[in-house]
């Protein structure tokens, strides 16, 4: 049976005045075939008959639903079920698919800076499964060149202000210079609030902006692709070298900059065609020189203190004299490992970090002479438990609350 484009061409070359005999030896078809075909054309398929489908009853109310705007598969095969339809969710996605409102297309245009001009930063989380079947996470902080796309970037234990800025500090140390303008998104490491295009940016990373000479910029909210750079790189790492055996954070980090040096940042790039190493080697001369001097940083945030006269500090509680129990006081984080905690513009005490998370770092004269009938001897860290004074009022109080007398 010939069907199609060949009976199509069976009739062509006839129309063009090639014989009968001549087609069917071009097309391998006999004699006979040949005249049918020019005597009855294509042999047009029979439509398949359509099978039935157990969606085929609630079809009217899908299309009622998707119409009234729910689109989500789920929440409609749900309430199908309700109705007593006993089908897969496979068939009622593929019955949506071709009904679906035509999506609104999300073109970014490319965006490229001259040497100097920007770099991108970003932190990644990073999943993984420690040596003690723990489930745990590591903060990847990238930087990125813009023309470039030169990158450095480090593994990070803990997620905060001082952590983050310290990876700032290393990679511009690494990298040469300071761009004239950083990209980043609305960390709250970085950004203290956002209102509209007003950005309020963390006084400490303002201090470093000033003190390298660079411009802080921040990304509108939910536009990731802003800073395309950063975050494609970021895929790159997870892709092209994560998951990693190490045996810890130092460790990690020491395969992670050799694999920057030796594969990342001298392959060529899909975009601009050349090794992002041989780019830099450009682009340094428009960096702008790093200070002599090296910047030390702080974190610095109000804390509340809690009844107890402790407060809270990288997942770790710490105690203050037990007269500022439930005010606000400033913690100070020296990259020394110091923490300064200050109040009425005085210092009121001083911790050493702690090595590990959990940890309750008390100074017993912090609660030397504390009166046993405050709040914070209630649930005192040093064990001291007193109960609570309980006023006693007349009965008649509590019938006059409850509405309920004993004379009933």
């Amino acid at each position: 049976m010939v069907r199609g484009e060949e009976a199509l061409d069976v009739i062509r070359m006839y129309q063009d005045g090639v014989s009968i005999s001549e087609i069917a030896r071009r097309t391998g078809y006999d004699r006979k075939t040949i005249r049918r075909i020019l005597r009855e054309g294509p042999v047009r398929e029979r439509p398949r008959p359509q099978r039935s489908s157990k969606l085929d009853p609630y079809k009217p109310y899908v299309l009622a639903r998707m119409e009234a705007g729910v689109l989500n598969a789920v929440r409609i095969h749900r309430e199908l079920q309700s109705m007593g339809f006993d089908g897969g969710l496979t068939i009622l996605r593929d019955f949506m698919r071709p009904h679906r409102p035509a999506r609104s297309t999300r073109a970014t245009p490319r965006f490229e800076t001259p040497p100097g001009q920007q770099a991108q930063i970003d932190i990644f989380v990073f999943p993984y499964r420690a040596a003690d079947g723990q489930q745990r996470r590591l903060y990847y902080f990238a930087l990125v060149l813009g023309y470039s796309r030169f990158a450095y970037g480090e593994f990070l234990k803990e997620y905060n202000k001082l952590s983050v800025l310290q990876a700032l500090r290393r990679a511009l140390v690494y990298i040469g210079g300071a761009p004239a303008e950083i990209l980043s998104d609305n960390a709250s490491v970085l950004v203290r609030r956002r209102e509209g295009n007003r950005v309020e940016w963390q006084p400490e990373y303002l201090d470093m902006a000033a003190y390298f000479g660079f411009t802080p910029r921040a990304c509108r909210p939910y536009r990731a692709r802003t800073k395309g750079k950063n975050e494609r790189f970021g895929r790159y790492v997870r892709q092209a070298f994560w998951p990693r055996t190490f045996t810890d954070l130092q460790d990690l980090n020491r395969q992670h900059w050799h694999w920057l040096e030796t594969e990342a940042n001298v392959r060529i790039h899909g975009t601009t065609h050349e090794r992002p190493a041989d780019r830099w080697q450009r682009e340094q001369a428009y960096l702008k020189p790093l200070p002599t001097q090296p910047l030390v940083l702080v974190r610095t945030e109000p804390r509340q203190v809690a009844w107890d006269g402790t407060f809270s500090w990288n997942q770790s509680r710490y105690s203050v004299p037990w007269e500022w129990a439930a005010r606000t006081v400033l913690v100070r984080e020296q990259e020394t490992g110091e923490l300064v905690v200050e109040a009425d513009g005085q210092v009121i005490a001083c911790h050493q970090v702690a090595g590990k998370p959990h940890s309750l770092c008390i100074d017993p004269a912090h609660h030397a002479g504390m009166p046993l009938n405050t709040p914070c001897c209630l649930h005192h860290p040093l064990g001291i438990q007193v109960a609570p004074e309980v006023e006693q009022r007349p009965l008649r109080v509590y019938e006059l609350v409850t509405g309920v007398s004993n004379d009933e």
